[in-house]
């Protein structure tokens, strides 16, 4: 809907555009997730702006969002890259729900595999979701982002 276009640049795909005057990139890292990291701390020197980190969540229901200014990465591999080439916590991440996972599955398995009909159907409307919750947190700031974005 914003009309960009990803290029490649590195190890990542970047599309570059603005809203509400502000320059923004979406950063997405060609590398396996548990080296993300590196791609974000590569993009970082290139641009030290604020950045948000966008990751999906099995410890959250299906289609929830949970907005942060910091915080501990539940043993996602992408936010523990992230930690580890940026030295530490301090960045604020999205989570975006896509458990629960079945008991007894397997987490690779359950993650890499396709949407069911019901998940497909219900995709769109959640990626809008998450991108309103980017948009608000780069124009309005993270705490009114998160009073919004974040269930009571």
């Amino acid at each position: 809907e914003l009309g960009w276009r990803f290029r490649p640049h590195g190890q990542a795909l970047i599309a570059e555009g603005k809203y509400r005057l502000q320059e923004l990139w979406l950063v997405k890292p060609l590398s396996y997730m548990n080296r993300s990291g590196q791609v974000v701390k590569d993009v970082l020197e290139k641009c030290s702006d604020d950045f948000l980190v966008v990751v999906d969540d099995v410890d959250l229901e299906w289609g929830q969002l949970r907005l942060r200014k910091r915080g501990g990465t539940s043993g996602h591999n992408g936010l523990d890259s992230i930690r580890d080439h940026l030295g530490g916590e301090d960045f604020p991440r999205l989570r975006i729900g896509i458990g629960p996972r079945p008991e007894g599955a397997e987490l690779s398995e359950y993650v890499l595999s396709p949407f069911s009909k019901t998940e497909l159907a219900e995709l769109p409307g959640m990626i809008e979701r998450a991108r309103d919750a980017v948009l608000l947190a780069t124009s309005e700031g993270i705490d009114i982002a998160m009073n919004k974005v974040n269930p009571a």
